[in-house]
């Protein structure tokens, strides 16, 4: 007996399938390099971060485009949000000790690609 996918049941395997992605996203890969941030710079970082996501999800909202680049949005946000919480986690523990100068973030090799598009890195 073949089993025929109908309209209602194909958004809802989509639907399924985007949950898991989304998942998936939301969790860090292996550690491929360490940034350290100078803690004045902080929340120029995390401007720039939320800017960034903003922009992104205004892109897939509002532009008509395939569903191959509106997944790879949705993916690269999701990369920017893990970078985010881990900015902020790191500056939040740097600022709770009292001569802490700057902070480390660890980031995987997606994360470090998209933050080193948006904030000049100085590689040692």
């Amino acid at each position: 007996m073949d089993r025929v996918v109908t309209g209602k049941k194909a958004v809802k395997n989509m639907e399924y399938l985007v949950k898991l992605l989304h998942k998936e996203w939301e969790r860090s890969g292996r550690t491929k390099a360490e940034v350290f941030i100078d803690i004045t710079d902080r929340k120029e970082i995390e401007t720039k971060l939320a800017e960034e996501i903003q922009r992104r999800q205004e892109q897939i909202e509002k532009m008509e485009m395939d569903f191959k680049k509106c997944m790879e949005l949705a993916k690269e946000n999701f990369v920017f949000l893990r970078l985010a919480k881990k900015v902020k986690k790191a500056a939040d523990r740097a600022k709770r000790m009292e001569n802490a100068v700057s902070f480390a973030v660890e980031m995987d090799k997606e994360e470090y690609k998209l933050f080193s598009t948006l904030i000049k890195v100085q590689e040692e």
